[in-house]
């Protein structure tokens, strides 16, 4: 896949746009991104009509160039393959790699904030498998709160997963790994929490270069249980980021995949 190179990027022609799912959504392809909800007239929200099927349901939260999620569809093409990303040239682009290639069919992908649109695009139990790859680690103390796996977004996942399905991470950040495995492992409703190998799932662009390079990375996965779900905890209050959260000011720390 072609370097990114620049934050523009164009939007494919309607008659390619068929993976790109925020017009539908946002009510325009070019709405998306940091603290944005769906629009009223998208609900109520079917996957089986955005898929044009009914078939087990695949999250990646954050697919940055697409590699891991775009592998992930061709491996399994009798699912259907969600991708949420909060960055819209990432986002788009993909989108355009997939109406360029027509395929593959069986991916959808938003430019959107995953801690909205989990809560409000997916239902209880929809989820066969999610997958969180290197998130960004958010450095900074003031931007801790930013980290995409903290209790209440835990909860959600324990909530939106099928009974035995699983939540996949992969880090090469070992605090990130041991915060979100904290964060999961407090949720009753996940248990059986093992590593996994390499070849288990395809790699991501980061994860290639770790490779390279020598570098640890962390692999664990957890189960769904059958225990009831059983609500969300309290999250500490936190003073008010006052700091600009523009699409570009967000762009500057995110980690690369």
């Amino acid at each position: 896949m072609p370097r990114l190179r620049g934050p523009a990027i164009e939007l494919p022609p309607p008659n390619q746009r068929w993976a790109l799912l925020n017009e539908a959504i946002y009510g325009d392809p070019l709405i998306g991104g940091h603290h944005r909800a769906p629009q009223d007239s998208a609900y109520p929200w079917s996957w089986e009509k955005a898929f044009g099927r009914q078939a087990p349901l695949m999250l990646e939260v954050g697919f940055n160039r697409g590699r891991f999620i775009t592998e992930l569809a061709h491996r399994n093409p009798e699912k259907n393959v969600v991708g949420i990303e909060i960055r819209r040239r990432f986002g788009i682009r993909l989108a355009q790699q997939c109406g360029l290639n027509d395929e593959p069919k069986n991916l959808r992908v938003i430019w959107g904030d995953a801690k909205i649109l989990l809560p409000k695009l997916f239902e209880a139990g929809s989820l066969s498998d999610m997958f969180v790859t290197f998130p960004d680690p958010w450095w900074k103390k003031r931007h801790a709160k930013r980290r995409l796996v903290d209790t209440n977004f835990a909860a959600e996942i324990a909530e939106k997963l099928q009974k035995g399905g699983f939540i996949w991470v992969k880090s090469d950040v070992e605090m990130i790994a041991e915060e979100i495995k904290e964060a999961l492992v407090a949720r009753p409703e996940l248990g059986d929490l093992v590593s996994f190998e390499q070849d288990d799932l395809p790699l991501t662009h980061r994860e290639r270069s770790c490779i390279k390079n020598g570098l640890p990375i962390h692999r664990f996965r957890l189960t769904r249980n059958d225990q009831p779900f059983s609500g969300y905890f309290e999250e500490p209050e936190e003073a008010e980021d006052t700091e600009n959260t523009s699409e570009a000011g967000f762009e500057i720390e995110q980690n690369a995949e």
